[in-house]
């Protein structure tokens, strides 16, 4: 098995863990465990939903970085309304915290994709190609639209 396989893998089971200790903690009884830490509620909250996003983009790295933020948030707001059912509180504030760590962990990876086009462009270089992920959709959606312009 390839060096690049073996990391995704670590990192995979890392995401894992990290994601099953996060689920016992925010649907288990240990309202205000973050205490313990010296942390308040919403710290918590951006910490953990910053290790998640910024794991599942080093653990699936095929698909966007947009994709899998959307996901994370999504997986945030079930997460507070599960939490009505099972006598925690749930929390607008919470599922913000939540996007303030999904933002935290995303951001850079965009600035990043910006610097490496600015300096495409001033050493007079091609824009980088976009992911062959994007382009098959973008084939896909190209031979769609040619087909209903003859029609």
């Amino acid at each position: 098995m390839p060096r690049a396989e073996k990391a995704v893998l670590l990192v995979r089971s890392g995401l894992i863990a990290l994601s099953l200790l996060v689920g016992v903690l925010v649907l288990g009884p240990f309202q205000g465990a973050e205490q313990a830490f010296g942390l308040n509620d919403k710290e918590a909250h951006v910490i953990a939903f910053f290790a998640l996003t910024f794991m599942l983009q080093l653990a699936v790295p095929k698909i966007r970085r947009l994709d899998l933020a959307l996901s994370v948030l999504l997986v945030g707001a079930l997460i507070e309304i599960i939490q009505l059912f099972t006598g925690r509180s749930a929390s607008v504030m919470d599922w913000l915290a939540d996007a303030i760590g999904v933002a935290a962990a995303t951001l850079p990876a965009y600035a990043e994709t910006f610097r490496n086009y600015v300096r495409a462009a001033q050493r007079g270089r091609a824009i980088p190609r976009r992911r062959a992920s994007d382009r098959q959709v973008l084939a896909v959606r190209g031979k769609a639209s040619e087909r209903r312009n003859e029609a």
